[in-house]
């Protein structure tokens, strides 16, 4: 199952604007790889806006258990809102098999 996520925070929850947070931040992202493989989370990317404060993620996952665990590995407080995905191909394949004549 695919999962879109963006999360977002705050100028006073940002680890550039608290250097203290910086280390532990950074040890959480060079983790994720290692992590997702714990968790069985495929990433399939992770971009940040850095002046807005928000990132944009794209995870594969059997459970929004491990989606969960794997973004709260980040030690910084973010507003996280997750929404299951699909690709447009199965979207597609899903319409075309619902408008298909029925067959007896």
């Amino acid at each position: 199952m695919l999962f879109h996520v963006t999360m977002t925070h705050t100028e006073d929850n940002c680890a550039v604007y608290h250097r203290e947070m910086m280390p532990g931040v950074l040890e959480a992202f060079e983790n994720l790889e290692a992590l997702g493989k714990e968790l069985n989370v495929k990433l399939h990317y992770f971009t940040w806006c850095a002046p807005d404060h928000v990132a944009f993620v794209l995870l594969e996952a059997d459970a929004l258990a491990a989606v969960s665990r794997y973004l709260f590995s980040i030690p910084m407080r973010q507003k996280i809102n997750i929404v299951p995905v699909e690709f447009l191909h199965d979207t597609v394949a899903m319409a075309k098999a619902a408008t298909a004549p029925a067959q007896d």
